[in-house]
C-alpha cells in the first residue's frame, strides 16, 4: 500500500483556501462552519486551525487571495497590452476569465461588496478603489490630457461596472458566447472612449 505524501504548509494552506472558496461560495460566510471546511478538505479541525485561527481569518485570507489574483490580472492587462483597444479587451477578458475560472471567488467578492461585514466590505472597496485609480490614470495618460482626470474617473467607473456586471451575467456559457460578449463590450467601450477626446 502506497503512503500518501504529507503536504507542506504552503500547499496545505492553498488546498484549504481552494476548498473554503467552494464551501463559502455554496453556502455563504454566516452558515459555513470550520467543521464543514475541514470535512470537505479531508483534514481535522486542528490542521485547519493550524493555518487559520478562525472562520473570519480563513475568509479574510480567501478574499485577500482572490482580490490579489484579480488585481494582478487587471494590472497585467493594463500594463502589457499594446494599444488602447487591446488594453480594453485584455482588461475585460481578465474579469471574464477570473469569473469563469473562479466563479465561487467572484461571487464572494461581489456579495461582500454590499455585505454586512465591515472588514470584508472595506477590503473589496479598497480593491475597487485601487483598480479604479489605475484605470483612470491609464485613460487620462493615454488621452494625452484631452480627457480631464474627472472625466477619466467617470469613464473608468463605467468601464469597471460594465465588465463586472457582464462577467457575472452568464458564467456557465460557452467560451464562444463569452468571447462574443467581450467583443461586443470592447466595441461599445472603444466607440465611447474615442468619442470623448
Amino acid at each position: 500500500m502506497a503512503q500518501r505524501r504529507r503536504m507542506r504548509a504552503p500547499e496545505r494552506r492553498q488546498q484549504l483556501l481552494d476548498v473554503a472558496r467552494k464551501v463559502f461560495g455554496r453556502n455563504g460566510f454566516h452558515t459555513v462552519t470550520m467543521d464543514a471546511v475541514a470535512k470537505e478538505a479531508g483534514v481535522t479541525k486542528p490542521i485547519l486551525y493550524d493555518h487559520f485561527s478562525s472562520k473570519r481569518d480563513l475568509y479574510l485570507a480567501l478574499l485577500e487571495a482572490d482580490l490579489a489574483s484579480l488585481r494582478e490580472r487587471v494590472r497585467t492587462a493594463l500594463e502589457t497590452s499594446r494599444g488602447n483597444r487591446e488594453r480594453i479587451r485584455a482588461s475585460f477578458q481578465a474579469y471574464f476569465d477570473f469569473v469563469d475560472e473562479h466563479a465561487e471567488g467572484f461571487r464572494l467578492l461581489m456579495s461582500e461588496a454590499v455585505g454586512s461585514e465591515r472588514d470584508f466590505r472595506e477590503m473589496v472597496e479598497r480593491f475597487r478603489e485601487d483598480v479604479h485609480a489605475e484605470v483612470s490614470e491609464v485613460i487620462y495618460r493615454e488621452s494625452r490630457g484631452n480627457v480631464p482626470m474627472e472625466e477619466a474617473r467617470d469613464v473608468a467607473l463605467g468601464l469597471i461596472g460594465m465588465a463586472e456586471t457582464a462577467a457575472q451575467a452568464n458564467p456557465g456559457a460557452s467560451k464562444a458566447d463569452r468571447q462574443r460578449t467581450v467583443d461586443a463590450l470592447v466595441r461599445l467601450a472603444w466607440r465611447g472612449i474615442t468619442g470623448l477626446a
